[in-house]
């Protein structure tokens, strides 16, 4: 098991709830559905990590509902941050 692997299972047994939680290298990438969740990470990841910031993004919906040329789409906040 990589680094990488152990810091996202750490993360996720945290209780803060999170779309997905992106580890590469030394930066971490928690994808949220809600601003204030994102915020939380941003407290959180700032205690052991440099908080870069809080961005609003979208994702697309794996299922897509409508047609091809207008995909499903969800409004998302991702936090970044880089372990030191």
């Amino acid at each position: 098991m990589t680094a990488q692997e152990q810091m996202r299972e750490k993360l996720a047994q945290l209780g803060i709830p999170y779309r997905t939680i992106n580890c590469y290298g030394s930066q971490i990438v928690v994808t949220s559905l809600c601003r204030n969740t994102a915020e939380k990470w941003a407290l959180t990841l700032a205690q052991f990590a440099t908080f870069k910031g809080i961005r609003e993004s979208i994702d697309y919906i794996q299922e897509n509902r409508n047609t091809i040329m207008n995909p499903s789409t969800v409004r998302v906040w991702r936090t970044y941050a880089v372990v030191s």
